[in-house]
């Protein structure tokens, strides 16, 4: 007789939480962003205006990117006081101060459009998540419409494989046409002047 009321006990779920939403159709909240973050960049050609904004702000870091690290490295080198005789990293002192703010310059070179694009996501909190869903749609876009890479000959280079540099909607129609090009060059052989769509 003491089981039985134990019976009902073992049916009821361990944990509830009464807090949770259990059925969320992903649909219909990646409408809803996608439809918030076109609010917040309307248009395509406002969407590019932003990304050149963004490259610029990734080519200016690049100056105090490479300067800091060098400077750094290179002061370093300056206060160390340095026997003759001995070597850094197998190598005369100076060869090796030289090499080591040669690297460290390079390397702040390279981390600087890293550093640019984080400085524009910080500047530009509230259009970063737009920006991102952008460049996503974009990079498909890109993807979906460029001509195949296997075309590629001397005489027929793929042009601008990754669309670095359109700039805007009629860039964009420009690139295009020359992806469409370049793959009747590719398929078809010589001058393209002569055929219909």
């Amino acid at each position: 007789m003491a089981l039985a009321p134990l019976k009902p006990n073992l049916l009821r779920p361990l944990f509830v939480n009464h807090n949770v939403r259990l059925f969320v159709t992903s649909s219909n909240s990646s409408s809803q962003q996608q439809q918030q973050q076109q609010n917040v960049i309307p248009t395509w050609n406002d969407y590019f205006k932003l990304r050149k904004k963004r490259r610029t702000y990734e080519v200016t870091s690049y100056v105090p990117c490479t300067i800091a690290p060098a400077f750094g490295t290179f002061s370093y080198f300056v206060q160390m006081e340095v026997d003759p005789f001995t070597k850094i990293l197998g190598m005369d002192p100076l060869m090796a101060a030289v090499v080591t703010t040669a690297g460290a310059a390079f390397g702040g070179f390279l981390l600087g459009p890293v550093f640019g694009n984080t400085l524009f996501k910080l500047m530009n909190r509230k259009i970063a998540p737009a920006m991102d869903a952008r460049d996503k749609e974009f990079f498909e876009h890109i993807k979906k419409n460029r001509a195949d890479a296997r075309l590629n000959s001397i005489r027929n280079p793929v042009p601008d494989y990754y669309g670095e540099k359109i700039q805007s909607v009629h860039d964009y129609r420009t690139w295009l046409r020359k992806q469409r090009e370049h793959y009747r060059k590719g398929v078809f052989g010589g001058d393209v002047n002569g055929l219909e769509d």
